[in-house]
């Protein structure tokens, strides 16, 4: 006992969190007692392990620890392994979004259930803020951007720094408290609302996005080769440059991670799926690791990609390009003729891509049956088209979902200003791909599991039945032959879709349901998959932009060669809990600003039709107004202020706005004829009327 009070002691005296190493110099034992004391203090609440694997002291007993996420209203929740905390805005104690931090649990449960207070941020997400500077006398206010960050940052102004109206980014010197501000410095001008790109350019910093790769990790890359002949000649590494293979991706693409094979076989085929070998090139603690480790993903903004890996290798040495070797990992999987896998085996290879289609030609020749570009091209796609169907109606039987979504890409001139708005839809290509890549990572998931490896899977649980009741309203009000979904099975949602179909409301009940659908995330542990019906998924085919598919192939590698016990595969194991919680983390905040900068776009291009009329559909309904979505998926508010001529009451169990006089509905789901009354591109907000 009088060890844990001096390891603690020491954890209290600390202003920042320490290694086992410097504890066990503080309190005079060995590192090891050191390291085992402090494990006994986490799991009693005393202490938290950070991720690096240092250690701080929790000031207060009974708290739960997490990520903090705050809303556009300025409450949060603290992800914790017992669900959601909810925390109001008043109880954040100076945390900021995306903070680590420990909230003490109310005693009570509330209306939004779990709710506590937060007691000490363990550790900060933001050491900068992107805002617009503006000038009070003598001080200098940056106000953030991102409605999720609550504080201002105060700065000093200096004869030659920002205007008033420009935004910036400044560095944190301070953070804020409960009864103080934050203050800084601010270290980048990024210009006013009429310098081209800048609406870009603060997505990237609001979500912490990193560009440009460090100088260890650019040369590094650079000097990496392709020798064909040394990779043969290591331990399971099997050639395959003789199959007939090819790359299906969007048109726009520059780097190729994922290629197929497909063979005739008596009563069935092999299908190989051929991914990208990043690990052959960037082991477990290199340079290029280290950044790709942090950005844990590629984000694809509306006008670049940020890359997880430099493109040396993005684009170069691991991209599968045609007529190129290249150093790979392949997944052969043997299906009969009613698309049952019925082997699957997982092995290092060297492969060469022979041709290069994108999606478009893929589904002109597919729909058309000709125009392709030669017999055995046409063959293999013939045949793989009939392939990923069977694969696709057995994962439709076992009650895996299909929802029918479509994705928002804005066409940009060569200024970056929008042209239009294409709407990207599912085709039989994509779900050919699709299909093969479920397949693959499942065969990798399985083989994984039964080897009782250590691992990185993909979950995804069920619903939250909370989640679910607004879903439930509307199914009744739509007249659904569905209408309780609580406890509901994939199949059940599987009938909602398919009623759903060619609808009216289709896209806003798929989308509906979506939301209502726990997210996907990573975890080292095996778990099921609720929207695939999967018991064991997992990523591994694209290992160029996500992190966690480049950590499957380093442990299925270890496992092939029975090398998981050395290093140093062994230095990484013990990690896998914390980098799957990052990875997941960086996954949400990359789709955030893939949004964000598509709104961007989409509010330019929408700046250019004030006082125009459009058709649309309402997809919210609030106590505040309508949001209504037009045909390019552009969203808009239409207020109640603006709703002339009657004074509506707000329905919540039916999802409606009724007019009180009149007796008019406005209903989640009906269409409506709207104006654009009003574009903000800083606050990405479209404001409506009714036509």
């Amino acid at each position: 006992m009088r060890l844990e009070k001096e390891v603690l002691k020491a954890l209290k005296r600390a202003d920042t969190p320490l290694g086992a190493e410097q504890v066990a110099a503080q309190a005079g034992v060995d590192a090891g007692r050191a390291e085992t004391v402090l494990r006994g203090l986490v799991r009693s609440g005393s202490a938290l392990r950070t991720q690096d694997g240092r250690y701080l002291a929790l000031r207060q007993r009974g708290v739960v620890v997490g990520r903090l996420s705050i809303t556009r209203r300025g409450y949060g929740f603290v992800a914790s392994p017992g669900g959601d905390v909810y925390v109001r805005a008043r109880d954040l104690g100076g945390a900021m979004h995306g903070d680590t931090v420990a909230a003490r649990l109310d005693a009570k449960r509330g209306r939004e259930g779990l709710s506590g207070v937060v007691v000490q941020v363990t550790e900060r997400a933001n050491s900068t803020i992107v805002g617009r500077f503006e000038k009070h006398g003598k001080v200098g206010i940056v106000v953030p951007t991102d409605p999720r960050i609550r504080h201002d940052v105060f700065v000093p102004v200096k004869p030659d720094g920002p205007r008033t109206g420009e935004y910036v980014v400044a560095r944190i010197s301070r953070y804020p408290t409960a009864h103080e501000a934050a203050q800084g410095d601010v270290i980048e001008v990024l210009g006013d609302e009429k310098t081209p790109g800048v609406q870009v350019e603060i997505v990237i910093r609001e979500h912490g996005l990193r560009t440009g790769f460090p100088a260890e990790a650019e040369a590094e890359a650079a000097a990496l080769r392709l020798d064909v002949e040394h990779a043969l000649a290591e331990r399971g590494r099997e050639d395959v440059r003789g199959r007939f293979t090819v790359t299906i991706d969007p048109v726009d693409a520059k780097d190729f991670d994922d290629a197929i094979t497909l063979e005739r076989r008596s009563g069935g085929w092999l299908l190989g799926v051929h991914i990208a070998d990043v690990s052959h090139y960037v082991p477990w603690g290199s340079e290029v690791d280290r950044e790709a480790r942090l950005r844990a993903t590629s984000v694809y903004l509306v006008d670049r990609v940020l890359p997880m890996l430099p493109e040396a290798l993005s684009n170069g040495l691991c991209s599968l390009k045609p007529d190129e070797e290249r150093v790979s990992f392949s997944v052969d999987l043997e299906i009969d003729r009613n698309g049952a896998v019925l082997a699957a085996r997982a092995y290092p290879s060297v492969m060469r891509s022979d041709r290069r289609l994108d999606y478009d030609e893929v589904d002109v020749w597919l729909g058309s049956g000709e125009g392709f570009p030669d017999e055995q091209t046409a063959e293999l796609l013939t045949e793989f088209r009939t392939v990923a169907a069977k694969l696709g109606e057995r994962r439709v039987a076992r009650g895996g979902l299909d929802f029918e979504t479509v994705e928002a890409k804005v066409r940009l001139a060569e200024d970056g200003s929008p042209i239009e708005v294409v709407l990207r839809k599912r085709t039989p290509a994509t779900d050919m791909i699709e299909e093969a890549m479920i397949a693959a990572n499942e065969a990798v998931a399985r083989h994984m599991r039964n080897a009782e490896a250590p691992m990185v899977y993909r979950i995804h649980e069920d619903p939250d039945p909370d989640a679910l009741d607004q879903v439930a309203a509307i199914l009744k009000e739509f007249d659904y032959p569905v209408k309780d979904i609580h406890g509901a099975e994939p199949r059940t949602f599987q009938r909602i879709v398919a009623f759903a179909h060619g609808r009216d409301e289709e896209l806003l009940i798929n989308s509906l349901l979506l939301r209502a659908l726990e997210r996907a995330r990573y975890v080292d542990y095996l778990g099921s998959h609720f929207g695939l019906a999967s018991d064991a998924y997992t990523h591994f085919t694209s290992p160029i932009r996500r992190y966690p598919d480049l950590i499957v192939h380093r442990l299925l590698r270890a496992q092939l060669t029975g090398r998981l016990d050395a290093e140093p595969t062994a230095a990484m194991v013990p990690e896998l809990g914390w980098l799957a919680e990052h990875c997941s983390a960086m996954e949400r905040e990359a789709e955030a600003a893939e949004n964000d900068s598509t709104q961007v776009k989409l509010c330019e291009l929408m700046e250019r039709h004030v006082g125009e009329d459009f058709d649309g559909i309402i997809t919210g309904v609030q106590t505040f107004g309508l949001f209504v979505q037009l045909a390019n998926t552009a969203e808009g508010l239409v207020h109640v202020s603006a709703m002339a001529g009657d004074y509506y009451r707000f329905d919540a169990e039916r999802h409606l706005l009724l007019g009180e006089n009149s007796g008019t509905q406005y209903r989640l789901g009906g269409r409506v004829r709207v104006r654009i009354a009003s574009v903000s591109v800083v606050e990405r907000r479209i404001d409506l009327e009714l036509a």
